[in-house]
């Protein structure tokens, strides 16, 4: 007999329960989260999670990435397709453009899901790295950079990650508020310097 107040296996709402408690939790807790805890916040039998779920890696990929056990299909190959094809005075605008459409498309639970999950496992982190450095900003810097490519890839991936943590997970108000295209322009020309200016001296 089903426990009162829980789903029962096969209730056409269970998975979808799941994968909304999932999401909130590895919002607010992790990676590490309880799945006890998601099965009781979405309740029903914790044998349940595992029924749909085999492991969490599965839960988390289906609750936060999207349903695949990739990041990257959550940014447009036309997309970054358009930003290695940009003037090249306008590819730091369009980088920022790039970066800030994506993670407005996941949302701020996502969001603040995927960066708590790369706190706590590396694997999560790594997936993140090769994506947003690896496909999105080193090809444009491999393109364009008179020189230190690694460098400049670098310092643009710790400028795009610190936005997002400032708008999505730190939250604050001016930079959480503002439209998009403000933070382009306001961005932007960082990362422009970061892509093609003078960086010092080597030494």
């Amino acid at each position: 007999m089903t426990p009162r107040g829980r789903r029962p296996a096969g209730s056409p709402d269970a998975r979808e329960a799941i994968l909304a408690a999932a999401r909130t939790a590895f919002a607010r807790d992790g990676y590490t989260t309880s799945l006890r805890g998601i099965a009781r916040d979405a309740g029903v039998d914790p044998a349940l999670v595992h029924h749909y779920f085999p492991d969490r890696a599965a839960l988390f990929s289906q609750a936060v990435v999207g349903g695949v056990d990739s990041i990257d299909v959550t940014l447009d190959p036309a997309v970054i397709e358009q930003v290695r094809q940009a003037e090249p005075s306008r590819q730091g605008e369009m980088i920022i453009r790039l970066v800030l459409t994506t993670w407005d498309r996941m949302g701020r639970e996502r969001f603040t899901a995927v960066v708590r999950a790369a706190m706590s496992d590396e694997s999560v982190i790594a997936g993140i790295r090769d994506v947003l450095v690896g496909v999105v900003i080193a090809p444009v810097v491999a393109a364009v950079a008179p020189d230190r490519v690694e460098l400049r890839t670098q310092l643009i991936a710790s400028q795009v990650i610190g936005l997002g943590m400032v708008r999505w997970v730190a939250q604050m108000s001016a930079v959480r508020d503002v439209d998009r295209e403000v933070l382009v322009c306001a961005v932007g020309p960082v990362v422009q310097r970061y892509l093609t200016g003078d960086l010092g001296p080597e030494a």
